[in-house]
């Protein structure tokens, strides 16, 4: 936390201003005498003297806490605060009542004073003004802390999603290597072909690594995805895949999409007529609208979701809080899934 002596400085002179000068004015019986009063010569040097005093007040109380808040006792403080209080108020004394008198020919209390009294009337101010030092101290700590606090969520959030991102990157490669496994022993062709694609996913996995990618980079990697997936299948897998608005210039989290699609692979029907693998890309103005729907294979309804699906609602929770929709459900044998995110 920073030393906020200017900041501190501006809020003393503000409130002396008003407290103590143009209080007094205000307070006076007659506003326009009590202004004269105030613009002597003598009247200005004594403002500017106890201004000071004053101002040290408050820099002693907050220097001390700035100091020694985390270090020492509460009481401790406040013990070395009333010291140096002593201290202030004896250089006040020095200033005020023996060199304006010797230079000026006059102090700011009477000369019959007692020293008891002079010591007994400061502490009135030095509450006053120490009360203000120490109350700019702990909102300036408060905020520190805060802001602290928020710079340490935002860096577990950051870690937290560079592990989901490392969980789910592994989950889909580990498939994809199981897929051109099986097909080299079939057909060695299309194994090569499959063995391209996964090199795409690979550059796009380990060279892009940015937190935010361009969609149409996004959609790639899902038709390299569909591919990989078509290629072990004799048949080709019902896929439909549409896209609506504009994708240049958008962005998105890498690997955000990918797991609709790798999940209706998984446990969705490949070869269905009746329900096709929908795959629905939508920009329309400042939002994102995806979907991706599928025909449960019966074998695997009790699986339905997994690891992509569980890392992407942890996910849209960190990157876009409170401002994303998202559902996913089964219903009559066919799975749904949405999303709906702001575009930055």
């Amino acid at each position: 936390m920073k030393y906020g002596i200017k900041k501190l400085s501006l809020w003393f002179l503000i409130y002396y201003v008003v407290i103590d000068v143009i209080g007094d004015i205000i307070d006076s019986n007659s506003i326009s005498n009590a202004f004269e009063y105030h613009i002597q010569p003598k009247i200005i040097a004594l403002t500017l003297s106890v201004g000071l005093i004053f101002f040290l007040y408050t820099l002693s109380s907050y220097s001390i806490f700035y100091k020694w808040h985390n270090k020492k006792p509460f009481w401790v403080n406040i013990l070395i605060i009333v010291t140096s209080v002593v201290v202030i108020i004896s250089l006040r004394y020095l200033i005020e009542e023996v060199l304006f008198r010797i230079i000026f020919g006059f102090g700011n209390y009477r000369e019959d004073v007692t020293m008891s009294y002079y010591f007994l009337d400061n502490f009135y101010y030095v509450f006053q003004y120490c009360t203000l030092g120490i109350i700019f101290y702990f909102w300036q700590y408060s905020k520190f802390k805060d802001e602290s606090t928020n710079q340490l969520l935002l860096e577990n959030q950051r870690m937290e999603l560079d592990l989901l991102r490392s969980q789910t990157n592994p989950h889909f490669l580990f498939n994809t290597l199981n897929n051109i496994y099986a097909l080299i022993h079939i057909n060695p062709d299309k194994a090569l072909g499959a063995i391209e694609k996964l090199s795409l996913l690979l550059r796009y996995t380990l060279y892009k690594t940015k937190s935010v990618v361009a969609l149409e980079d996004e959609i790639a990697q899902i038709r390299n995805f569909i591919d990989l997936e078509s290629i072990r299948h004799k048949e080709q897998p019902m896929v439909e895949f549409s896209i609506e608005g504009l994708t240049k210039n958008v962005s998105v989290p890498q690997f955000l999409l990918l797991p609709f699609v790798e999940n209706a692979f998984k446990h969705g029907k490949m070869h269905s007529k009746q329900q096709p693998i929908e795959i629905k890309v939508m920009v329309n103005g400042s939002y994102l609208t995806y979907q991706v729907i599928n025909e449960i294979e019966e074998k695997k309804k009790d699986k339905v979701g997994g690891l992509g699906l569980d890392n992407l609602k942890k996910r849209l929770k960190l990157l876009f809080p409170k401002q994303y929709s998202f559902s996913c459900k089964a219903e009559n044998s066919i799975f749904k899934a949405y999303l709906q995110i702001p575009l930055k």
